[in-house]
């Protein structure tokens, strides 16, 4: 007979970890470079509060078999194995397959679509199929002549002893699920951080991490949490060592893939990442991940730790990073620990980007990035802050004078709503607004460029349904605003910000009008905004995209009295004439273009220049920026190897 796996639906808890262990597998036991490198051979299925897993049954007289006219497929070693050399990308097996377990694939855009299946691990040096051997509760088995002897011997045996059945069904999986429900950080009343800039989530303390540690499944080592955290954070196992009571070990962790640990931990959308992925998600509540990394490296530096860089040897290197944020940041620590001489420009008095900038204080305390900023300058990294290109620094010098350059300048591009009167008195961006209040926040001089505009005893209109419109209707609401209103096009479920942020928006006292558009700006007598004419929509057929857009209902118009209207849009490119001459394409949005046939994939269209994070995709998340800027760094350090060996 042929070998296949069978899983047992009973014990499955959709943790996913087969599908890990199987693309990693298949990446000499590494996590893929590219998400599109994510194929696993396996895949779980949910029905209603089940989950099972189903792969490829390498059937004794398979037809994808009989179908293949090129022998791609063949019977080897008790198994149905694929030969990718021979594949022509027919699809015959697809439609072959009765279980519909091989699909078409294609590693990259320019490569032809290629049949998938498993191969049960065939060329795995462990001997050992990957899936069965990580799955927590034992639902996978490898079925061979082996384990069918054993498995009818067993029956035998309970036949003899009058047992008519095994062990209780899902015996494994309530095991492994019977955990404490979720507690997570607390939060400052509502009516007390409204009077204050300070964080609204108070840390974990030493019992509460360890409740919360208590309760992680430990899927695996390689979990699904781990892989869709952008930096593939080693969450189970930083998450034990808390439970050990090893903070510093669990700092030292946490800093081998994340430049900013304590930072991700306050900031990113973890129901939309780590958290959302748990397992234990749907069954008591996610274990709460970002609590504890930021508890991990909170308590660590309060203890005196600092991240260990090790002996460094130095290389005759130099590379100029443009960006002081989480790009850039994440860029110039793994430059600086390799030995690299990295000098990073920044245009704000301080680091951090928009992470200083940007997101109010009441979300991350600005003295953070201080401690971040005296680390990363032991660790040998030179900061020029207060220096723009193009006005205080050459972008040409940068070029002539370093072996590499980092582009993480961000997108400070504003989002207009392309309504009449947006240049009123009183209509103002997100982003210049959010920057002036935090640099008075934080005691800075007032700068011309953000100006800070006075909105106690005024009524504020914020347009927009992101994670900087809760921002600014949040900040307003600390600066003393009468009444705080978010207007926003579509309804509140499909509003693409943290669904945590509206939760505090609300319980401070913004109010939300949902599946409205504006129409017009009012002016008074002097020319200042006093109200936004708005219409009340509804959501219409879907498009060709799939999506609904809204759909506007007649005779649906009214007002919303405004002092003071917030456009919270989003950011786009903004314009850099410093790069024009230099050979770097970018794209219709203004977006810089990288990557491509023979390029690194963060190098830009000029061989000597890299760039990532926002300015390359578009604004995103810290996380997934930081990301990128580690990427560019290894991207250097392998060109850099290269050109040794020449």
């Amino acid at each position: 007979m042929n070998k296949f796996i069978v899983a047992d639906s009973a014990n499955c808890i959709g943790c996913h970890v087969c599908e890990v262990a199987c693309v990693t597998a298949h990446h000499q036991d590494s996590w893929p470079v590219q998400r599109s490198d994510f194929l696993p051979r396996i895949h779980v299925l949910f029905h209603s509060k089940a989950s099972s897993a189903t792969t490829c049954h390498h059937c004794n007289n398979a037809p994808c078999v009989t179908s293949c006219p090129t022998q791609a497929l063949q019977f080897v070693n008790n198994s149905v194995q694929f030969k990718k050399t021979l594949c022509i990308g027919c699809k015959n097996c697809v439609v072959a397959c009765p279980f519909g377990a091989i699909e078409m694939v294609a590693n990259d855009d320019d490569a032809p679509l290629l049949a998938h299946k498993c191969d049960l691990c065939s060329e795995h040096s462990s001997g050992q199929q990957a899936c069965v051997a990580s799955c927590p509760t034992q639902a996978l088995r490898l079925i061979d002549e082996v384990s069918i002897t054993a498995l009818r011997k067993e029956r035998q045996v309970r036949s003899v002893m009058g047992q008519l059945t095994g062990p209780l069904r899902g015996e494994r999986r309530n095991a492994i699920l019977d955990k404490a429900p979720r507690v997570g950080a607390k939060k400052v009343a509502a009516n007390a951080r409204r009077e204050h800039f300070e964080e609204i989530y108070p840390p974990l303390g030493e019992c509460d991490a360890e409740y919360e540690s208590e309760r992680c499944l430990y899927c695996a080592q390689k979990a699904w949490c781990n892989w869709t955290c952008p930096l593939h954070n080693s969450i189970p196992d930083f998450i034990r060592l808390v439970n050990e009571g090893k903070i510093i070990e669990a700092a030292e962790l946490c800093h081998q893939s994340s430049s900013l640990p304590e930072i991700c931990g306050r900031v990113c959308p973890q129901e939309r990442l780590c958290e959302g992925a748990c397992t234990l998600k749907s069954e008591g509540g996610s274990v709460a991940i970002g609590n504890l990394e930021r508890y991990i490296t909170d308590t660590a530096l309060a203890m005196g730790w600092r991240p260990t860089i090790g002996d460094i040897t130095p290389r005759k290197e130099r590379v100029a990073v443009i960006g002081a944020g989480p790009a850039g940041l994440g860029c110039a620590d793994i430059l600086a620990r390799s030995g690299v001489h990295v000098d990073v420009f920044d245009r704000h008095p301080e680091i951090g980007g928009l992470l200083t900038f940007g997101i109010p204080p009441f979300k991350l305390d600005k003295h953070i990035l201080a401690v971040r900023r005296e680390i990363f300058s032991n660790m040998g990294i030179h900061f020029h802050l207060n220096q723009e290109i193009g006005r205080d620094v050459a972008f040409s010098d940068l070029i002539e004078n370093y072996d590499a350059l980092f582009l993480g300048v961000g997108t400070y591009g504003l989002m207009a709503a392309g309504l009449e009167g947006e240049d009123a008195p009183g209509v103002i961006q997100a982003l210049p607004f959010l920057i002036a209040s935090t640099r008075e926040v934080m005691g800075l001089e007032e700068s011309a460029e953000y100006p800070l505009t006075g909105i106690q005893g005024k009524n504020v209109v914020v347009l927009g349904g992101g994670d900087t419109a809760m921002d600014c209707l949040r900040t307003a609401v600390r600066r003393g605003a009468t009444s705080v209103t978010c207007a926003y096009r579509r309804d509140e479920l499909s509003m693409p910000g943290s669904k945590k942020e509206v939760v505090n928006a609300r319980e401070e006292g913004v109010n939300f009008e949902f599946n409205v558009q504006p129409q017009y700006i009012q002016r008074n007598r002097k020319g200042q905004v006093s109200a936004v004419g708005m219409i009340r929509t509804k959501m219409g057929e879907p498009g060709p995209d799939g999506r609904r857009r809204p759909q506007p209902i007649a005779g649906s118009e009214f007002e919303l009295p405004a002092d003071v209207l917030i456009m919270a849009f989003g950011f786009q490119a903004h314009d850099m004439p410093w790069l024009r001459g230099h050979g770097i394409k970018r794209d219709r949005w203004g977006q810089i273009l990288t990557g491509g046939k023979g390029r690194a994939t963060t190098q830009t269209s000029n061989d000597k220049i890299f760039a990532g994070g926002d300015a390359v995709t578009g604004a995103d998340l810290v996380v997934t920026a930081m990301a990128a800027g580690r990427t560019a760094a290894s991207e250097m350090l392998a060109r850099f190897r290269e050109k040794e060996e020449v």
